[in-house]
């Protein structure tokens, strides 16, 4: 028996890695441990972690010293030599796609001295900092994306003597409806993506409810509200707007009565002007029947009212996108109030927060983000 076992379980990797050694056929969902030396399957979120050899030709393989609990944070590739060094990563379709890149100094290098540095995507069009930590977490930095046919990923040296370094890069595509508002000029950084009233992180402990999209949702209690952790599932996750696995409507918060509001702030990474998109989700499920039928909620960002939902009833997700959003001084303050007529308490189960930081052109983009944050901030003012 543990022989067939074993049988089943090597056919099931080597299928796995098939798909994902298809170079010249590009790639739906991609998952680099960087710096690894063998291709590895995780049997926990049923994919394989493909080595990053294909996919760049310079830098150096390196282990840490202190091991993360994430298997694939152990090795990391680190850029000693050049400026610039890049990923190419193929892609098999023009679509939008998801792109997340993590970093885990784990003393590598024994200097406890983590470095910071900078990564750049997409021919240069986005460009972020990245600051690596002493701490036990990962460091990601995720985008949504539109490409077609190749994707560059590069690190940058901005400081002597600090070396850049990469752990993983994961690319999966996404169905063109996900984040509707979201056009081919620009592009999208997550600053935020919560899952209210939850205490664990999605996917990282609910192996069988894997996002289809590869998103991770970050678990938050909030002490000022009712936390909710229902562990029922909504039964129309994967029909509704952009699709939140089943776990994270499983929990929301909730305002301890019917005449509070949730007051939720967002940190952001620039604390300049920024054009912000946001996305919330409300699931009302069987344990809260009472009243739902007029459970309206208010949402305003930075004291403007921006949308009226009224929740739909039993098991039925409401996905409501709110952009542009102007954003100033690095933070907004969201409030969710019941609306006129409301008798139930307001609540939230999810939110993602993306800002805005460039298209698919560097010089239209520049331009069509400065319009963005002009036309926001005169709409704000109006």
């Amino acid at each position: 028996m543990g022989n067939w076992k074993s049988t089943v379980m090597l056919v099931l990797m080597l299928v796995a890695m098939q798909s994902f050694q298809a170079y010249s056929y590009g790639y739906l969902w991609l998952s680099i441990d960087c710096g690894a030396t063998n291709t590895t399957f995780d049997e926990k979120l049923n994919r394989a972690w493909t080595t990053d050899n294909e996919f760049i030709g310079s830098g150096e393989n390196k282990l840490v010293s202190t091991s993360s609990s994430f298997p694939q944070m152990n090795t990391l590739r680190i850029f000693p030599s050049g400026i610039k060094n890049c990923y190419n990563l193929p892609l098999e379709k023009e679509s939008k796609y998801l792109v997340r890149a993590g970093f885990y100094y784990g003393n590598y290098d024994n200097l406890k001295k983590p470095p910071a540095f900078g990564l750049e995507v997409q021919s240069g069009n986005i460009n972020v900092n990245v600051l690596t930590s002493l701490s036990s977490d990962p460091i990601y930095h995720e985008f949504i994306i539109t490409k077609k046919n190749a994707l560059d990923v590069c690190l940058i040296q901005t400081q002597n003597n600090q070396i850049p370094f990469i752990s993983t890069l994961e690319v999966s595509s996404l169905d063109q409806r996900v984040y509707r508002l979201m056009n081919n000029s620009i592009a999208l950084y997550l600053e935020s993506r919560i899952n209210y009233g939850a205490n664990q992180s999605v996917p990282d402990r609910f192996p069988t409810y894997v996002d289809i999209y590869n998103r991770i949702w970050k678990p938050e209690e909030v002490s000022t509200s009712r936390n909710l952790s229902l562990g029922i599932g909504s039964t129309s996750w994967d029909t509704s707007e952009n699709n939140p696995p089943n776990v994270v409507l499983d929990s929301a918060i909730e305002a301890n009565n019917v005449s509070e509001s949730i007051f939720l702030p967002i940190n952001f990474r620039e604390k300049s002007l920024v054009s912000a998109y946001f996305v919330l989700y409300f699931d009302i499920t069987p344990a809260y029947q009472e009243g739902e039928a007029r459970r309206k909620v208010a949402i305003s960002i930075d004291g403007q009212l921006l949308n009226i939902t009224r929740l739909l009833g039993i098991g039925r997700c409401v996905t409501v996108s709110i952009f542009p959003v102007i954003i100033t001084g690095g933070t907004a303050n969201l409030t969710n109030s019941p609306a006129e007529g409301a008798t139930s308490p307001a609540l939230l189960n999810a939110m993602e927060v993306f800002s805005v930081i460039s298209s698919a052109d560097r010089v239209v983009g520049t331009f069509f983000g400065i319009s963005i944050v002009l036309f926001s901030w005169i709409a704000y003012w109006i």
